[in-house]
């Protein structure tokens, strides 16, 4: 993968051991009108969505699970920018999230928009797979008054459910080889350990942008 994809992985889960290919290479990649910095492929949209929770079924039967179709809407908005205005082969992007609720809520918006080859993932159906790019949504939301000053673990894994698990993050956070797009909201998800430090990375980099942010990169797509 990209050493810029790999570099914050590496630190928290690997202690800096998890080793890419020359950068070198990816200097001769295309790059993409969509990164704020042309040489760091990576994004993360602040949306802040409303999640519901519902049935689904699964083979192992009826679960409770979440969908937020504020993110929904920039899943799609972002996939339709990378294949019809960036020009890539719909195998190449994949999007993922942790939660089949809304798996099923992506997939259906793509079909809407034409894209019937379009592969929707949960991370943990993800694990050992690699694309180029890749499109995570985080799904949990709160409105800011619900969110605690000082969250406590008990808390976190009430609101955030999935995104504590340091293993499904690690696999979401690592699937992609060439660009890696994450839509959530920061406020809630800064409230894990985990997420604080990765958006704190992604700070530094320059690479976090609003909902409105995100729309003016994308332009008419």
């Amino acid at each position: 993968m990209n050493p810029k994809i790999c570099e914050f992985p590496s630190k928290q889960f690997y202690k800096d051991r998890l080793n890419t290919e020359s950068s070198k290479k990816w200097h001769t990649e295309k790059q993409l009108s969509l990164w704020k910095r042309s040489d760091i492929p990576l994004l993360f949209c602040h949306v802040q969505g409303e999640e519901k929770c519902l049935a689904v079924a699964t083979e192992e039967g009826n679960q409770q699970s979440r969908s937020n179709m504020a993110e929904v809407e920039h899943v799609v908005k972002v996939y339709t920018f990378l294949v019809k205005q960036e020009k890539l082969a719909t195998p190449t992007v994949r999007v993922l999230t942790q939660y089949n609720a809304q798996r099923h809520a992506i997939n259906e918006a793509l079909q809407k928009k034409g894209f019937d080859n379009a592969e929707v993932n949960t991370v943990v159906s993800s694990q050992g797979g690699e694309w180029d790019y890749v499109i995570f949504s985080t799904v949990r939301s709160l409105p800011d008054y619900r969110i605690e000053e000082h969250p406590t673990l008990g808390w976190c894994m009430q609101n955030l459910g999935f995104i504590t698990d340091q293993h499904q993050i690690n696999v979401a956070l690592t699937r992609a080889r060439k660009g890696l797009i994450i839509i959530g909201n920061q406020q809630l998800l800064k409230c894990d350990v985990v997420w604080k430090e990765l958006l704190k990375h992604y700070h530094r980099q320059g690479c976090i942008v609003d909902s409105e942010g995100l729309d003016e990169r994308l332009g008419d797509s």
